[in-house]
């Protein structure tokens, strides 16, 4: 074989290298036993995005909170944190009474919690945290604002609900918005259409999907499939 020939194969050997090496940024999904099957149904559109995409539903949150170190996109659909009408906000609910919150002040919501604050620069690679829970951009002066805290630890881009989001209206919210994202909108725009999607869907209404809030830079696309660079 001649010369130039051996370098030309060397050439493509060191240019499929990086691909092989290289793994598709995580991407994990949460989800309770009456949010079903949101979390699966959001796993297959983040895999046609080609994320490592995974989903679960009725995990504890001492699971979720340490996948969170390597995700790509965390999304939870589940429910909220609720003390009162002047303590809502902060948290979100895993099973077994377990909890990921933005902070403490000393209340301890059921048996086990995991906090945000506590993380470093731990979740710096996050692009995209989506909490579709009651109350989970809302702040509570007991256990603080999830939204603000994640994207104080680093997340790209986060969204979250202030207010009381209906089960089945959440649920045509989440289907809309991964489908959307999937097909190239921005996280804002799919955010919104969803929002849209789901007025007429039964109970007729918003139900609580018009009070998402976004930070970070949300007109990104999740496409191509990233880590975040907050």
């Amino acid at each position: 074989m001649k010369p130039w020939i051996y370098m030309l194969a060397a050439l493509f050997l060191l240019a499929a290298l990086p691909a092989v090496a290289s793994a598709a940024p995580p991407a994990h999904n949460y989800d309770c036993s009456d949010t079903t099957p949101t979390a699966y149904d959001a796993r297959v559109d983040q895999a046609a995005m080609y994320y490592s995409s995974s989903s679960s539903t009725n995990a504890h949150a001492s699971t979720a909170y340490g996948q969170f170190r390597s995700d790509a996109v965390f999304f939870f659909n589940g429910h909220g944190l609720y003390y009162d009408d002047s303590h809502k906000g902060g948290g979100i609910k895993f099973s077994s009474e377990s909890w990921i919150l933005a902070d403490t002040d000393g209340h301890y919501p059921g048996n086990d919690q995991y906090y945000i604050a506590d993380y470093g620069t731990d979740i710096r690679d996050v692009l995209l945290a989506v909490y579709l829970a009651c109350y989970s951009s809302h702040d509570n002066q007991y256990n603080g604002d999830l939204l603000q805290q994640t994207m104080n630890k680093g997340a790209d881009i986060c969204l979250g609900f202030d207010g009381e989001v209906e089960v089945e209206n959440g649920k045509c919210w989440s289907g809309s918005f991964w489908d959307r994202v999937r097909n190239g909108e921005t996280v804002a725009s799919a955010a919104s259409n969803a929002k849209d999607d789901c007025y007429w869907h039964w109970p007729i209404g918003y139900w609580g999907v018009d009070t998402y809030e976004i930070s970070g830079s949300y007109n990104s696309c999740l496409t191509p499939a990233r880590y975040g660079v907050y």
